[in-house]
C-alpha cells in the first residue's frame, strides 16, 4: 500500500487566517493528502503568513527561514496569506520557496500542490463571486471561527488590509449556516463570526439587513447552538440595529468587540475613522441599556503621527469614563504603503510605549474592579483545556481552564477551576477570586457529574490583549 503524502500548515496572524488554513487543509485532505503536526514528516509545508504589521512580517520571515533551514530532500515549502499579497511585502520573503499563494487564492492549494509534486491536477473551479466556503473538518472542538466575509471597503489611513485583501466579499448566508450546522453536529458549543468588517456583512451581496438577518437565520436554522459571538464590529450607526437583534436572540452572547482606535477627534480624522467621540458614547450607552451585563471590548492606537500629550490625555480620560471590560492597545506602526506613512513621523517610540503602558495600567485597574464584582456570582463557562495546579508544597492537582460569555477566545481572560471538568462542555461555576484578566472559580460537584474524559493540555493564553484588526 502506498504511503500517504503528508502536509503541515503553520498559521500566523489572526483568526481569519486560521479559517483559511482550515480550508486549505480540507481541500488537501479531499485529494488524499494526510495532515501531520510534525513538519519534519511532511512532504508539503505551508506557511500562512501575516502581513498586517512589520513585526508580524518579521515573524513570518523567521518562521519560513527556520523551515527552509531544516528542509529535507524533496520537501515542498509554500508561503501563503497576507505577506504574499502585496509587492512591498513579498519582497521581504526569503529565497528558496517553491510557490506563493495570496489571500484570495487559497482555494487553489490542491491544484498547486499537485502541480509541484507532478500529480494529477484536480479540476479547477471558476472564480466565485462570493467568499469561498468549504466542508468543516469533522473534529469536535469547544469553539470555532466562521469567516463570513473577507476584505474591507474602508480606507483607514494606518491599515494595509484593503490593499492586501481588496474589497469586501461576503459568504452566502446559506453557506454560513451550513458551516455552523456541521460544527454544531460534531459538538461545537461556540461559533465566533469573523471578518475584517463584520458589521458590513452582505453589503456586496445586496442584502439590506445583512448581519442582523444572518443572526436571525442562524438562530432559526441551528437553534441548539448555545453561544454565538461576533468580533470586529466597525463603529457605525448600523450597530444600533445589530444591538437590538442581539438583545432578542438567546444564542448571541452579551459581548461587543468594537475597535475604536482613538478618542480625540483630530487623531480620528487623521486616521480616516469616525471622528465623533459623542457617537461612541451614545453607542456604548445604548448597548448597556439593551443588553444586560454586556461585556465591551475595544482597541486603541497610541503614538500616531501628530498625537500630542493633549490628544493622548483625551484618550486616557475617555477610557476612564467608558469603563470598558477589555482593552487592547497598540503602539502605532508605520507601514508602507498606507496613507499614514506619508503624513509625518510617528511619536518617538519611548513616548508611545509610555503612553501604552499608562493606558494598560489604567485598564488593568478598571478590569480588576469589574472582575471583583463577579466574586460570589455564578457563571456559565465553556471548558477548553486541562492543566495542573501546584501548591506551596509542590503538590499537584488537576486544573480546568475555560471561558465565560464575557471572554472571547485568545484575546481575553480565562476562568480557572480546580478539578478536571469535561472539555467542550458548558458548566456553571461560582467565582471565588478575581485578577485583572483571569477569574478563579469553584465547581459545585453536586450539580453535574463530569465525564472521565482527559483530552487536552491547558491552552496557552496571551494577555497582551492586542487585536490585529481595524
Amino acid at each position: 500500500m502506498k504511503a500517504p503524502i503528508r502536509f503541515h500548515i503553520v498559521t500566523l496572524g489572526c483568526s481569519k487566517n486560521q479559517v483559511d488554513s482550515e480550508g486549505m487543509a480540507q481541500r488537501l485532505i479531499a485529494q488524499g493528502f494526510e495532515p501531520t503536526d510534525d513538519p519534519r514528516k511532511a512532504r508539503v509545508v505551508i506557511i500562512n503568513t501575516c502581513g498586517f504589521l512589520g513585526a508580524a512580517r518579521a515573524e513570518s520571515r523567521a518562521t519560513i527561514e527556520r523551515l527552509l533551514a531544516r528542509r529535507r530532500p524533496g520537501q515542498v515549502i509554500i508561503a501563503a496569506g497576507c505577506m504574499v499579497s502585496l509587492d512591498e511585502h513579498r519582497r521581504e520573503l526569503p529565497d528558496g520557496l517553491d510557490a506563493l499563494l495570496s489571500t484570495r487564492e487559497w482555494t487553489r492549494i490542491d491544484s498547486l500542490v499537485a502541480t509541484l509534486l507532478d500529480l494529477p491536477v484536480p479540476s479547477v473551479r471558476p472564480p466565485e463571486e462570493t467568499l469561498p466556503t468549504f466542508r468543516r473538518l469533522p473534529t469536535a472542538r469547544p469553539s470555532a471561527y466562521v469567516k463570513i466575509a473577507d476584505g474591507c471597503d474602508h480606507r483607514c489611513s494606518f491599515c494595509a488590509i484593503p490593499l492586501i485583501k481588496g474589497q469586501q466579499v461576503s459568504k452566502r448566508p446559506s453557506d454560513v449556516v451550513r458551516e455552523i450546522r456541521e460544527l454544531v453536529d460534531v459538538g461545537t458549543k461556540e461559533v465566533v463570526l469573523v471578518a475584517q468588517d463584520t458589521i458590513r456583512y452582505g453589503a456586496d451581496l445586496g442584502l439590506r439587513d445583512g448581519l442582523p438577518g444572518l443572526l436571525r437565520l442562524i438562530a432559526d436554522e441551528v437553534p441548539e447552538l448555545p453561544w454565538l459571538r461576533l468580533l470586529y464590529l466597525y463603529p457605525t450607526p448600523l450597530l444600533f440595529r445589530l444591538i437590538d437583534t442581539m438583545a432578542e436572540l438567546p444564542p448571541c452572547v452579551p459581548y461587543l468587540d468594537i475597535p475604536l482606535q482613538h478618542a480625540d477627534p483630530a487623531i480620528l480624522r487623521a486616521m480616516a475613522r469616525p471622528s465623533n467621540p459623542d457617537f461612541y458614547r451614545r453607542l456604548i450607552a445604548y448597548a448597556r441599556q439593551r443588553i444586560p451585563d454586556v461585556a465591551l471590548r475595544t482597541t486603541f492606537i497610541v503614538g500616531f503621527p501628530g498625537e500630542t500629550d493633549e490628544h493622548f490625555q483625551r484618550l486616557y480620560d475617555f477610557v476612564e469614563e467608558m469603563q470598558f471590560d477589555h482593552v487592547g492597545v497598540f503602539v502605532y506602526s508605520r507601514e508602507e504603503p498606507t496613507a499614514s506613512a506619508r503624513v509625518g513621523q510617528p511619536v518617538p517610540r519611548e513616548i508611545a510605549e509610555g503612553r501604552r503602558a499608562a493606558l494598560m495600567e489604567l485598564q488593568q485597574r478598571i478590569s480588576l474592579a469589574k472582575n471583583k464584582t463577579l466574586v460570589g456570582q455564578e457563571l456559565e463557562i465553556l471548558i477548553e483545556g486541562h492543566g495542573e495546579l501546584e501548591d506551596e508544597l509542590g503538590r499537584r492537582s488537576p486544573l480546568s481552564a475555560g471561558r465565560a460569555a464575557r471572554h472571547a477566545p485568545e484575546v481575553d481572560g480565562l476562568v480557572f477551576v480546580p478539578g478536571q471538568l469535561p472539555i467542550g462542555e458548558l458548566v456553571r461555576v461560582r467565582v471565588t477570586h478575581a485578577e485583572p484578566y483571569d477569574l478563579w472559580a469553584e465547581y459545585p460537584s453536586a450539580r453535574l457529574k463530569p465525564s472521565r474524559r482527559t483530552l487536552s493540555r491547558t491552552r496557552q493564553h496571551d494577555h497582551t490583549g492586542l487585536n490585529t484588526n481595524h
